[in-house]
């Protein structure tokens, strides 16, 4: 069946820390590298052929309850994301079959004028290893990230007691509200 939800919370309290741990990393050893998301004219999340990041079920809880938590945010901007979730999934015809990472679409927690809004608390490894660099050299090597996602596909696997399973960030979102849906009905 899984963790408690006290087990829940120890581990999205971890993988914040390991999130932040990673932010700090990419910052200091690539983001004086890279071009300012803040002032991009055509920023990547909102860009539909190129944006094609997967998450676990872990990550998809920590963005809605960072959603959740906010005081700028709360319950009508979940309800917004869903919607931009639920949009995302048939305007691109996202699946949970197939090849899933050939598939793209604009992410539906990118806000104009806005940016990302779980940025600092719950923003998926493949966005804070990701900028727009002048260089190839300077990319930042990919080890590390991939470090990153084996260990919260093993904080996912602890919590829910199953193998992660790896999808697109609207069907997650998605599938989250549909489960809460679920459980508010019985």
């Amino acid at each position: 069946m899984g963790q408690s939800a006290r087990g829940k919370g120890r581990a999205l309290a971890r993988l914040r820390r390991l999130k932040q741990w990673f932010a700090r990393y990419i910052g200091k050893n690539y983001g004086h590298l890279a071009a300012d998301c803040a002032i991009c004219p055509t920023p990547c999340c909102s860009d539909a052929q190129f944006v094609n990041v997967h998450i676990v079920r872990l990550e998809a809880e920590a963005m809605v309850e960072t959603l959740r938590r906010s005081p700028q945010h709360g319950p009508d901007k979940v309800r917004a994301v869903q919607a931009r979730a639920r949009a995302a999934i048939a305007r691109y015809g996202l699946t949970e079959t197939g090849d899933t990472f050939a598939q793209t679409y604009a992410c539906p927690l990118f806000e104009p004028g806005v940016g990302c809004l779980v940025h600092w608390k719950a923003k998926p490894a493949a966005c804070i290893q990701h900028g727009c660099y002048e260089r190839w050299e300077d990319l930042p090597e990919t080890g590390t990230q991939r470090a990153v996602e084996q260990r919260v596909a093993a904080l996912d696997e602890a919590v829910y007691a199953a193998p992660a399973v790896w999808l697109p960030i609207p069907l997650w979102i998605a599938k989250l509200e549909e489960a809460e849906g679920h459980q508010s009905s019985s």
